[in-house]
């Protein structure tokens, strides 16, 4: 009885503590400039607010290369919205400018974007 009282308090504790980086994640906003995305390689914490906001004067997309999400076209002046989920790279690209990459990596500890 006592053991699976202890795993129980261990679990509630892990899950309290993972609910508690995710809720302390700053959101992050990634530019679509000079068709680039500025930063190019960012490092979030799972449940952190992603938003990438067009400021170039054409259309861009956001589509992940393992499909978690495809914004379809964002037009200039809009953006684009996800919460990071999962763990590891997600490499992404723009669907209308083949050279536009970049790599956004969750799961970092501290919930910073970091370049």
């Amino acid at each position: 009885m006592r053991s699976r009282l202890r795993v129980a308090i261990l679990g509630a504790g892990l899950c309290a503590s993972a609910l508690a980086l995710a809720a302390g994640s700053q959101p992050v906003t990634i530019k679509m400039q000079k068709e680039a995305f500025v930063p190019a390689s960012t490092m979030v914490a799972a449940g952190t607010h992603v938003t990438w906001t067009n400021t170039d004067t054409v259309p861009h997309s956001v589509t992940a290369a393992d499909n978690r999400f495809d914004s379809g076209p964002i037009l200039p002046g809009k953006s684009f919205e996800w919460t990071a989920e999962g763990s590891g790279p997600v490499n992404y690209h723009c669907i209308f400018h083949p050279s536009m990459t970049a790599i956004l990596t969750v799961g970092a500890t501290d919930g910073k974007a970091m370049k």
